[in-house]
């Protein structure tokens, strides 16, 4: 059996995201964080519907689906224009603490797969995001460059360490699918 924990890919230039930035910011809708229960979460989180930037993020949307028929085999709902999805803030001093992304009340449907896109337009230090595996925290060192989208189970244990400087600006999408088996 081959073990992949994730993968990424650099999908756009500083341009690009400040773009995919300007589109963001004009969508905000109020909306309720689900923060995991367990973790420590202090980054700022904004919310808008995927119909409103989903052109201008579908090279990221594809790289999602290629790397889970690549890599990661779930079967997955499609995603539609109502779809939630998360911006992340993270300023100096604000982290989130070690977490899987889940849905454990649903009696119908799982996260399967957390996609993180980076859109970060100042430079930053800290802010690592970190996977659990085989026992040993994996520093994702290239989820660092602005444009840098990452993919990996739901089910993994994550975290993003404390931002010492700047600013940190990631786009969350958590990919459904039917409960597992």
């Amino acid at each position: 059996m081959r073990h992949i924990l994730f993968r990424t890919a650099e999908l756009y230039n500083r341009e690009q995201v400040s773009q995919i930035n300007e589109a963001i910011s004009k969508n905000f809708i109020p909306a309720e964080d689900g923060a995991a229960k367990q973790a420590n979460k202090s980054s700022e989180v904004k919310f808008l519907r995927l119909g409103k930037i989903g052109n201008i993020i579908n090279p990221f949307i594809q790289f999602c689906l290629s790397a889970n028929i690549d890599i990661f085999g779930f079967d997955l709902y499609p995603l539609n224009s109502d779809k939630i999805v998360n911006y992340n803030i993270y300023k100096k001093d604000t982290e989130y603490s070690w977490h899987t992304d889940g849905e454990p009340l649903s009696p119908i449907r799982d996260i399967k797969l957390t996609c993180l896109l980076n859109l970060s337009e100042d430079d930053y230090s800290g802010g690592d995001l970190f996977l659990f595996d085989g026992g040993q925290e994996k520093k994702t060192e290239k989820f660092n460059n602005p444009g840098t989208a990452i993919i990996f189970p739901s089910f993994i244990n994550h975290k993003v360490s404390k931002l010492i400087s700047g600013k940190r600006n990631t786009l969350a999408i958590w990919w459904y699918g039917p409960k597992f088996r």
